[in-house]
């Protein structure tokens, strides 16, 4: 039979005064119920106090867990009631500290790759190569396991992705999701930005809005845009290999107006160009190709052909008509 100084305790709110989450007339309730049993009280908070800082309480079933310890109490003598809580306390910060070391392991098996101001590749697990442009990061497991292998990406990346069609390939961003088999393929996807692009280098490639049940395949030569402005995918065609320029060095303008070669140089070398206001950039056109040529070489063969000049101040580079 229950100990008659126990008897008159309400344990369900004992257990949620010890979690927080007691009201002010329980709280009430429960300073009455205690007033002869102030020894409980600190030994259970005080047990209880010292599991709480694995923050895994919302894992562990509280009423199932209280209630065992009810039916541990049929003692009459304090001291093996104490015993037994210490027991059962004890049960519960083993499990706590249990479900904080294997989150910790879990995050162990996850690999975290930044990039500020340098290119640098990356091999997955499954021997996916990954170009991994300036100012992004890319997140994947140690092993890839189950049916897929799921990284994602904040950033930009080329992805030389290694077919295995039991395991489709998934790439995550903020706002599209990216389904492939076996491809090659350019994904710009910085966080924050309203758009994000995919161009496919080869194969095939599957996007997915994350925002709307809209998708889209795209092939070699294809790519689509996400807006955040019209939460659409718009697909289009892409003639040139400038988008990957960043990675390759290599150029290529078809009578390309000079603000787009200047925007398409700023992206691939990682700079910026300031134009003078006397240019009008849209009225000149550019043909030419360059191939893993420097900077400095660029610049001054596209400035050559429209006789202007370009000086660097600080990190910017300035183009004005030549003198």
């Amino acid at each position: 039979m229950m100990n008659k100084e126990n008897e008159n305790i309400r344990w369900s709110l004992l257990a949620k005064d010890v979690s927080g989450e007691l009201s002010a007339q329980e709280h009430e309730q429960l300073h009455n119920e205690l007033a002869n049993n102030q020894d409980i009280e600190k030994q259970v908070k005080k047990l209880w106090g010292d599991a709480h800082y694995a923050q895994a309480l919302k894992d562990i079933n509280t009423d199932k867990a209280w209630s065992n310890v009810k039916t541990q109490i049929n003692s009459n003598k304090k001291g093996i009631l104490f015993k037994r809580y210490m027991a059962i306390a004890a049960t519960l910060v083993i499990i706590l500290v249990s479900s904080l070391f294997v989150g910790i392991i879990s995050k162990q098996q996850t690999s975290v790759i930044s990039t500020t101001h340098s290119i640098e590749k990356v091999v997955l697990p499954d021997g996916t190569t990954v170009d991994l442009n300036h100012g992004s990061t890319i997140t994947f497991p140690r092993k890839f396991k189950g049916n897929t292998r799921k990284i994602q990406l904040n950033g930009e990346a080329f992805f030389d992705v290694v077919r295995n069609e039991a395991m489709p390939f998934i790439i995550e961003t903020e706002q599209i999701n990216i389904s492939v088999l076996g491809t090659s393929f350019n994904v710009k996807a910085y966080e924050g930005a309203t758009n994000t692009e995919v161009i496919v280098t080869s194969g095939k490639v599957k996007v997915d809005s994350k925002l709307n049940s809209e998708n889209v395949i795209l092939e070699a030569g294809d790519a689509v845009n996400y807006s955040v402005n019209s939460n659409t995918l718009e697909r289009h065609k892409v003639f040139t290999n400038n988008y990957k320029a960043w990675k390759t060095k290599e150029l290529e303008f078809n009578n390309t107006s000079l603000s787009e070669v200047i925007q398409t140089i700023e992206d691939s070398y990682h700079i910026s160009i300031i134009v003078g206001d006397s240019i009008f950039t849209e009225n000149k056109v550019l043909n030419a190709t360059f191939s893993k040529y420097s900077l400095e070489h660029v610049l001054e063969s596209v400035c050559t052909s429209f006789n202007l000049q370009y000086s660097k101040q600080g990190e910017a580079y300035f183009i004005e008509n030549r003198h």
